[in-house]
């Protein structure tokens, strides 16, 4: 009598839908927006995506992981990049390029409460720093760099624009100390864009960079 016919085991989930990586950035985000890192639990986010905690760290690695994988949802490295690069009828400078970009991912109302949250957290706890580091380091200034060429001298560029960007979105948007918190874009972008326009184009002798 022949035997009955065998169906291969499948692994992994053999129930329910397929776990959604974006499903579980997008709870990362809203989670780590409203309640910081520290108060953020891996349980909470799974439970807001509807999967089992051990998927979130199966797809992340750590809770410091998926922290910085939600600030690359939130800021878009590429768009920075593109503001470097410029196109058709941007502004023909590059620091009010770059000034513009990054006020409206502040004044988003989708990013910037949670770019708020997770700045506070980067400054308050250890591993968000460390998770924004790698963030800033692998991806923002990976980008920049790439667009004015590449290299530690392009990286040493990229790092002195994000400080001065970085330095007025903590004054304006999360100390919010007036009047730099109150003055019009326009205002900020007029006297920020000369100061982020040297860092990214002056000649490396003038500006005084170190060899690297």
């Amino acid at each position: 009598m022949p035997r009955p016919a065998t169906t291969a085991r499948r692994r992994g989930r053999r129930q329910g839908e397929p776990v959604s990586r974006e499903a579980v950035l997008a709870a990362a985000r809203k989670r780590f927006g409203e309640q910081g890192y520290e108060k953020t639990t891996l349980r909470a986010i799974a439970r807001d995506a509807h999967v089992d905690p051990s998927m979130v760290l199966y797809l992340f690695g750590s809770k410091a992981d998926l922290f910085r994988e939600a600030l690359n949802v939130i800021v878009d490295p590429g768009a920075l990049a593109a503001a470097v690069a410029g196109a058709g009828d941007d502004d023909p400078d590059i620091g009010a390029r770059m000034v513009r970009a990054y006020l409206r991912i502040w004044q988003s109302p989708e990013s910037g409460p949670t770019m708020v949250a997770m700045l506070q957290s980067a400054t308050s706890n250890s591993d968000a720093h460390e998770a924004f580091r790698g963030f800033m380091q692998n991806y923002v200034l990976a980008a920049v760099s790439g667009e004015l060429g590449g290299g530690e001298q392009a990286r040493l560029r990229a790092l002195l624009a994000a400080g001065q960007l970085v330095g007025t979105a903590i004054l304006r948007f999360v100390m919010k100390i007036a009047p730099l918190a109150t003055l019009p874009d326009d205002d900020v972008v007029r006297l920020l864009a000369p100061t982020v326009t040297r860092y990214l184009t002056a000649d490396a002798e003038e500006l005084g960079l170190p060899e690297l």
